[in-house]
């Protein structure tokens, strides 16, 4: 049986929103993803986007709906209802993009349906009125007013309220939770590799503000061209930036640079958002601990100049890798 006949029966519909107030101007969008069957919303998702188009937003809020479903069931038979209808038309192949940063998120928006079509499921896309699509509306409002939002509600307690579970949404901003986490903070590490040259910054800080929200904290190496990309993501997310030889990934011998790991679980004892420029020794120093990869498999993994890699560790010290080697940003 292949897997795009295997599917696992469950249905969810992503609704998704987006705006931009003076187009270009402060912009945001909204997504949730919910349970056709009961109405039950099962994710709830919204973050800023500093300055953009209107359409910018749209595609944005898709795209965080499907890395939601991505994370709840990639394959589910997915309908996406959106009130943009150049979004829907664009997305459906009626009509043709012909915007460079409207093809760019079309094109990773469709990488992203591929995966949810590869592992059984299907997705289709469908225009609603705006006034059918007021909940997405007031999530992009939140974040169109600064605010992030991050809620994840896949189960439902013995007294019939939803209780959280955090899941690995790591690329969606996780500055609001819909309960307290007492204790440790999960920590939401995003790795990026260093680029061959600074040529790649501006599309790396563009990649990484559309998953992390302002305030992340960012470290780097203190290499100059790490450096270089630290400051410039730095500003995009309105913190300074931390840099120093222990991300550099450069210590002497082969296999993992301990001065990383050191780096990497001091960052995991204080939990957070943090942007992590590292070299690609680095980038697989922290994996193969997060993986227990054996030393002499160390290099196995592939990861590119330039690409994103995600590490989440939960308040049990439990760690899992989101994803490794996206470059979709630098294509």
């Amino acid at each position: 049986m292949t897997a795009a006949s295997r599917g696992s029966g469950r249905r969810l519909v992503i609704e998704a929103d987006g705006g931009s107030r003076g187009n270009p101007g402060v912009a945001g969008y909204g997504a949730l993803v919910r349970d056709p069957a009961t109405g039950r919303v099962l994710v709830e998702l919204a973050e800023p986007l500093g300055t953009a188009s209107n359409n910018v937003a749209e595609y944005s809020g898709l795209l965080a709906g499907l890395r939601a479903v991505l994370d709840l069931d990639p394959a589910a038979t997915v309908s996406v209802k959106m009130d943009s209808k150049l979004v829907v038309e664009q997305m459906s192949g009626r009509w043709k993009i012909k915007h460079e940063d409207m093809r760019r998120l079309a094109l990773e928006a469709r990488d992203l349906c591929a995966e949810i079509s590869n592992a059984g499921g299907s997705v289709d896309f469908e225009w609603i009125p705006r006034e059918k699509n007021k909940d997405a509306d007031a999530l992009s409002n939140d974040a169109m007013d600064g605010k992030s939002v991050h809620r994840v509600l896949t189960a439902e307690g013995s007294d019939g309220t939803d209780s959280v579970d955090a899941g690995s949404l790591v690329a969606q901003g996780i500055s609001e939770v819909s309960a307290a986490q007492p204790g440790p903070r999960p920590l939401r590490l995003l790795l990026v590799q260093e680029p061959h040259d600074a040529g790649a910054a501006p599309r790396i800080v563009a990649a990484v503000r559309r998953l992390v929200g302002p305030g992340a904290r960012v470290v780097g190496a203190d290499d100059d061209l790490a450096t270089r990309v630290a400051a410039d993501l730095a500003a995009a997310l309105d913190v300074e930036a931390d840099t120093s030889g222990d991300w550099s990934g450069r210590a002497p011998g082969e296999g993992p640079d301990e001065r990383v790991r050191t780096a990497y679980h001091s960052l995991a004892a204080t939990g957070g958002t943090v942007v992590a420029v590292t070299s690609r020794r680095g980038v697989l120093s922290v994996l193969s601990d997060v993986l227990g990869t054996p030393v002499g498999r160390f290099w196995a993994v592939a990861t590119a100049a330039g690409s994103l890699t995600a590490v989440e560790v939960w308040e049990d010290g439990s760690a899992s890798v989101a994803f490794t080697n996206r470059t979709d940003h630098l294509a």
